[in-house]
């Protein structure tokens, strides 16, 4: 183990320990910087002692990064690495920070995320319904999977929100949700909603009687934590019953939360709090998502409709 792989080892954990990241969070720390011990074993000399990283690396790197992900992508992996080496500056272990005089300029093209109409929802969760179970096995996945989708639309999850979903996190009388967000970040979700209330106490019952010996509220049927892949392959599952041919994931579930409560005229920040997202900013690219109510409203609302020149009575 060079030092750079025993310093690694030191940093993720004091991410667990000090910075109370989440487990994921860690985890992709984790890969991060593997790609980035990689790099540097194939750069020319090879690198191995964290004093040895330089701007001009962090520059070839950069380069490296950019020939195979995306923009978003590679500033995550560089705000890792300068996660990792502003560890190494505190607990000095070097005496200069080469990100000091590093400079990252790259622009993330603009996109829209990806959404439902309601349409659409009303299809998958009509698809989930309608499923006719062949003994008590597949009831369990049934009802099981009918509040996942409930859940990912009516509360707009995270996909590794609803996976690690425990049943202290539930609190059916008052019909809430206590989500462990980024950051270890909670929020309260409402499930202001009889029909989901009544298909979750329905799991439930079914759930309990397995004598399955897990924190968790989600399962599979074979007694193990339900994993976020199987909550995109069921999304996906009935995304094809409902006969809809465009892909759809759980995080489509989450943006058209979020934009169909918007053209409801939710106020933002009661959405950037549903979410639980730290910044306003990163609310606010669902204000793109929505030009059918702008031009609805427009339309229907806008003072010019009350003018009207045509009639002689209107003329001055």
């Amino acid at each position: 183990m060079n030092e750079i792989e025993l310093y690694t080892e030191k940093f993720l954990k004091y991410c667990t320990t000090h910075r109370k990241l989440s487990p994921l969070s860690v985890k992709h720390y984790g890969f991060d910087m593997r790609i980035f011990m990689r790099f540097l074993t194939e750069y020319d000399p090879s690198v191995t002692s964290c004093s040895q990283v330089t701007k001009e690396i962090l520059n070839a790197y950069l380069n490296y990064l950019s020939d195979k992900y995306k923009v978003k992508t590679i500033k995550r992996k560089i705000a890792c690495l300068r996660s990792f080496y502003n560890f190494l500056e505190y607990e000095e272990i070097i005496d200069n920070n080469p990100f000091q005089k590093f400079r990252m300029n790259m622009k993330e093209g603009f996109r829209l995320p990806k959404t439902m109409a309601l349409a659409e929802i009303n299809l998958i969760l009509d698809a989930a319904y309608s499923q006719n179970a062949k003994g008590p096995g597949e009831e369990f996945t049934r009802i099981r999977d009918a509040v996942i989708l409930e859940l990912l639309f009516a509360g707009g999850l995270r996909v590794s929100e609803l996976c690690d979903l425990t049943y202290s996190d539930l609190d059916i009388s008052t019909g809430s949700l206590c989500i462990h967000g980024k950051g270890n970040k909670e929020r309260i979700v409402y499930l202001e909603n009889d029909e989901i209330i009544r298909v979750i106490k329905e799991y439930l019952n079914i759930r309990n009687a397995l004598d399955i010996d897990l924190p968790f509220l989600f399962v599979t049927k074979f007694k193990a934590q339900m994993s976020t892949q199987g909550v995109r392959n069921l999304v996906t599952k009935y995304t094809k019953l409902a006969g809809i041919t465009k892909n759809i994931t759980p995080h489509v579930f989450r943006h058209s939360f979020a934009s169909l409560l918007l053209e409801e005229g939710v106020d933002i920040k009661f959405i950037q709090d549903f979410l639980g997202h730290s910044s306003i900013s990163t609310t606010q690219i669902y204000l793109h998502t929505t030009g059918d109510k702008k031009r609805e409203i427009m339309s229907k609302m806008h003072p010019r409709r009350k003018l009207d020149f045509s009639s002689p009575e209107s003329k001055l």
